[in-house]
């Protein structure tokens, strides 16, 4: 931790002289004086035209973000490089990925996904910096990532009740009674896949969750409301999408959600609290009571969760078994570095260990993607960030006293859990939609984290 902090404490005196010596620009200009604002209107950008506009469309505003954010570094006055343990972590595994693409036999190729990475982590410096600074408006885009789902839930119910035509690589079909055949909705995000969809709600449902429960501390009830009916919705569009793992995200994300709900009422609702453990058994159980009921009553649903567990009876299933196998095979073969980053890297290597008539595009895992791409260091590093910065959050909800940032930074753990889970068995991670939401909850937590956790300089 020293060297680090030294580190920083010489980066820092550096950026401190450049930013003397432009000060005077940014006084004279009028879009540099403005750079945060116009910096908060590209954030807020991203999020709301990424639901909508294809890869490099998102792209452009992203970049535009990330030169924003090197503008603030030397036009800005006391902008500083701040660590803390989750985000060395995140820097080491970046490093390791850069030695595997300098390493990876398809060099050029490998130099188009690392720079989609370092994009992303750009984008996620440069909300946590803003925001950070403004924490004010963290609100705002906790509710706009809350707008942006209500507006998916309702295109997702539209397109259930039309009938949406599906593609057969969407769902088994072949050994299914007509009856049980779901339709599969993709909203409006592209390219247009139910299982993005699933990830995109996953990622951002929280938000949507956490945005009724603020409404609801500030007595504006029929904001409360409003927020309330869609959270509800959101869970039914969830189901909708027929995304397996967004099914065991949901899951776990809800178990999540209700460890904080119990220890929020504990703290600042104690006659509520006195209730609820009372009859907390009696409540779990009608809970669980009542989901096996929803469940049961639509037949297309329950079956759709049953075949989770059909393992070598679903080609999907059986499909993603075989490309574990493969790809286990190829960290075998490049344990310590990798193939190189990037889905265009791996097609080209995995068709020398794939199975005859299993093609794929990624490892269908991003615990096993980040391995075959980057070798298991890179992933050892990785997980470690996951876990400090887990930590670290929960620590600093812990020790926090304010019932709004303690719901805030809830949201942000709860979306980066549901990622995490859904990435077990799956890699829309990788899209943009997923990647903006998630790294803004990494932003999210990363600020609040507490002192111990960061490293000064």
């Amino acid at each position: 931790m020293i060297v680090e902090s030294r580190i920083l404490n010489y980066i820092n005196k550096f950026l401190s002289q450049i930013q003397d010596k432009t000060d005077k620009f940014r006084e004279k200009s009028y879009i540099l004086s403005n750079i945060d604002n116009i910096l908060f209107i590209f954030i807020c950008s991203s999020i709301v035209i990424s639901i909508f506009a294809g890869n490099n469309t998102t792209a452009v505003l992203l970049c535009i973000v990330s030169f924003l954010y090197f503008m603030t570094y030397i036009f800005q006055k006391g902008t500083r490089v701040e660590l803390n343990r989750s985000t060395i972590f995140l820097m080491l595994y970046l490093c390791i990925a850069v030695a595997s693409t300098i390493n990876s036999t398809m060099i050029k190729a490998s130099i188009t996904g690392i720079s989609k990475t370092v994009l992303y982590l750009i984008y996620f410096s440069a909300a946590a910096e803003y925001l950070r600074k403004h924490k004010e408006k963290i609100r705002i885009i906790i509710v706009l990532i809350g707008i942006c789902v209500s507006f998916e839930v309702v295109a997702a119910f539209l397109q259930n009740n039309i009938h949406v035509m599906s593609a057969a690589t969407w769902q088994d079909i072949s050994r299914l009674n007509p009856e049980y055949i779901l339709t599969r909705v993709y909203g409006t995000l592209k390219p247009l896949n139910p299982n993005l969809l699933g990830g995109y709600f996953i990622a951002a449902v929280p938000f949507l969750w956490i945005s009724s429960a603020l409404f609801w501390i500030e007595k504006k009830y029929k904001l409360f409301y409003t927020g309330a009916i869609f959270s509800i919705a959101s869970i039914s569009g969830i189901f909708m999408t027929g995304c397996r793992g967004a099914y065991i995200a949901l899951f776990v994300m809800t178990a999540v959600t209700s460890i904080f709900i119990y220890n929020i009422l504990k703290t600042h609702y104690p006659n509520s609290y006195t209730i609820v453990n009372k009859h907390k058994k009696g409540i779990i159980i009608w809970l669980i009571g009542l989901s096996a009921l929803i469940m049961t009553s639509v037949p297309k649903i329950s079956h759709r969760i049953l075949s989770i567990f059909a393992m070598r009876n679903d080609s999907s299933t059986s499909f993603r078994m075989n490309v574990y196998q493969s790809s286990i095979q190829m960290i075998q073969d490049n344990i310590l570095l990798g193939i190189g980053c990037g889905n265009k890297v791996f097609r080209e290597i995995y068709g020398l260990y794939m199975r005859s008539g299993f093609d794929a595009l990624s490892a269908y895992s991003i615990y096993i993607e980040t391995a075959v791409e980057s070798g298991i260091i890179a992933l050892i590093f990785y997980i470690l960030f996951i876990i400090f910065l887990i930590k670290d959050g929960i620590e600093s909800y812990k020790r926090t006293k304010d019932i709004k940032t303690k719901t805030i930074i809830a949201s942000g753990i709860i979306s980066i859990i549901g990622v995490l889970v859904h990435g077990f068995v799956d890699t829309i991670y990788y899209r943009p939609q997923i990647q903006i939401i998630f790294w803004i909850a990494v932003a999210i937590v990363t600020i609040y984290t507490n002192e111990q956790g960061k490293i000064n300089a």
